[in-house]
């Protein structure tokens, strides 16, 4: 008996396109898996790595001196690395803007349901002691500003800065054939403008408004925006954008 195997074409949005992903290299994979699960055929790229700014001892100094009614705010997955060790010996209570910064601490105490700086000062309660809030030093001042907003003596704790990263020659060949690009922050974004202008492939998707707006700023138009601030949140939303248009 022979049997007949039928191969049918892969339906899925994403199936065979080339989408490049802009992240620091260490935080690439967890995406490019994400992309690769959907089919798709992830390219990074990375225009930005992240440097240290404030060193570990002065991370404990900054965080020494909290109560159990102070707050620590991590904003990044990154930032949540550079103070977590100093967790341990803090007996701050502890925030992160989403699951996956929320997943690098040791501990939490809350996290934003929408994946974002809004999201979490939407959930943030009212106070009058400190609040610590880690993130890049040219992040945008959403998180101290918002708790700053509800009676917390906010302070900002820059733990790292983004650099600019030049691709090679035969990357940025790739990349102009590609058939998607992701930003998750807006300083990929303006990156990407230093290199290569407004060019970019057809579809643009972003991680969450805020990144939107920085690379709209930057002179780039969006397709998609991911409504879950989230990796998988935003292969979603570029599945559903390329399911419906």
């Amino acid at each position: 008996m022979v049997t007949l195997v039928v191969t049918r074409p892969d339906d899925r949005p994403l199936a065979g396109l080339t989408v490049v992903i802009t992240r620091p290299v260490d935080q690439a994979p967890a995406l490019a898996v994400l992309l690769e699960a959907a089919g798709a055929r992830p390219f990074v790229m990375p225009l930005i790595d992240l440097a240290d700014v404030a060193t570990d001892e002065e991370i404990e100094r900054a965080l020494a001196g909290l109560g159990p009614d102070d707050w620590v705010v991590a904003t990044s997955a990154h930032a949540a690395r550079r103070v977590g060790p100093a967790l341990l010996g803090c007996v701050a209570r502890v925030a992160a803007v989403g699951a996956t910064t929320a997943a690098t601490l040791p501990r939490v105490d809350l996290v934003a349901e929408q994946q974002s700086a809004d999201g979490l000062v939407a959930l943030f309660p009212a106070g009058d002691g400190r609040v610590i809030v880690a993130q890049a030093e040219e992040g945008a001042p959403t998180m101290a500003d918002g708790v700053a907003a509800l009676g917390w003596r906010a302070e900002r704790l820059h733990t790292h800065r983004s650099v600019p990263v030049v691709p090679t020659a035969k990357q940025q060949l790739t990349v102009l054939a590609a058939d998607a690009v992701v930003f998750t922050s807006g300083t990929q974004a303006v990156a990407w403008v230093n290199i290569f202008g407004t060019t970019t492939p057809a579809v643009v998707a972003t991680i969450g408004p805020q990144t939107t707006r920085k690379t709209e700023q930057a002179g780039i138009k969006v397709q998609v925006t991911a409504a879950d601030h989230s990796l998988t949140g935003l292969v979603d939303a570029m599945e559903d954008f390329l399911r419906h248009g």
